[in-house]
């Protein structure tokens, strides 16, 4: 089965820097490594929660370089977030993620200009056209041009577009692109990328899952995925997301999820997360309390080892 690799759950793992901004790789593979002995069988590498929006051409390819193989050989999958303004830049980035061993691309339609879906359509055949790498499209109308359920049709006739994460926040929409990926006549699959929709998701039909929670409940979150795609036992799956509940709806609603993720990996886990890079700011003592007793994680961070 072609989707076998995109069947898991997928964090969209923060990115580790030091004190001048620069990349601290010995954090990110500490932090890529503790996912994966927990059950993580994916990653994903500098999508929104990575920060890819305020790193540079030159600084994204050094970093998918060392991470992606890094990952590669500890035989998990990698989606590399791609998006730019310019479809020529994400195609630059999606070439060099292929020649780095990435499975897919994460590519939004381009940011601010307001597309028209047939200039949606040109976007991703573009993109289908000048690279090798699969595609992952990335619905998400709370940034830019949302993808309506006929041109997600449409768009599953390119050979690279295999997967679409969609992050409308309206299950509807996410279950006409499941339903639409189950009609295609090859392959096709939808991914949850909304965390609090996680459980009606797979419930639908969604093979996996691009996650916040998962970098900070990697083994809770591959329990659930184990139980409603590998076990079939929706029961167990359901009593699983109630307990991930309070941390779900919390990295969707708190407006810094960045922030507040590498603010409990340092906090509870140890881990070196370091600073965000601008416009993102520290988040205050105040907001610091609020996600520890909104998530309810120090008490959810006893099922990680």
């Amino acid at each position: 089965m072609s989707l076998e690799k995109f069947t898991h759950v997928f964090p969209a793992m923060v990115t580790p820097m030091n004190e001048d901004g620069s990349f601290n790789y010995e954090a990110a593979k500490k932090h890529a490594d503790w996912m994966m002995d927990n059950g993580i069988g994916g990653i994903g590498v500098l999508m929104a929660a990575g920060e890819y929006q305020s790193v540079t051409l030159e600084e994204h390819k050094e970093y998918v370089n060392e991470m992606v193989p890094y990952i590669k050989n500890r035989g998990a999958s990698v989606i590399v977030g791609c998006s730019r303004e310019r479809v020529e830049d994400a195609c630059e980035l999606m070439n060099n993620a292929y020649k780095a061993g990435a499975d897919a691309a994460m590519v939004l339609p381009s940011f601010y200009y307001n597309q028209s879906q047939e200039e949606i359509i040109d976007h991703y055949t573009y993109l289908n056209d000048h690279s090798d790498l699969d595609i992952m499209v990335y619905n998400n109308p709370n940034v830019t041009s949302g993808i309506t359920r006929e041109t997600m049709k449409e768009l599953y006739k390119l050979p690279h577009v295999k997967i679409v994460k969609d992050a409308s926040m309206v299950i509807d929409v996410m279950t006409d692109f499941i339903f639409e990926a189950e009609e295609a006549k090859e392959e096709k699959a939808v991914l949850c990328g909304c965390d609090y929709l996680l459980y009606p998701s797979y419930a639908t039909g969604a093979i996996g899952w691009i996650s916040m929670t998962a970098n900070i409940l990697p083994k809770l979150s591959a329990d659930f995925h184990n139980a409603m795609i590998v076990e079939k036992d929706y029961q167990k799956g359901l009593e699983i997301y109630k307990q991930l509940y309070p941390v779900v709806n919390m990295t969707e609603r708190f407006p810094k999820p960045t922030q507040a993720v590498k603010y409990i990996l340092q906090e509870v886990y140890g881990f070196e997360e370091g600073i965000c890079r601008r416009p993102r700011r520290e988040i205050s003592e105040d907001e610091k309390k609020l996600v520890l007793e909104w998530s309810n994680i120090r008490e959810l961070s006893k099922t990680n080892k």
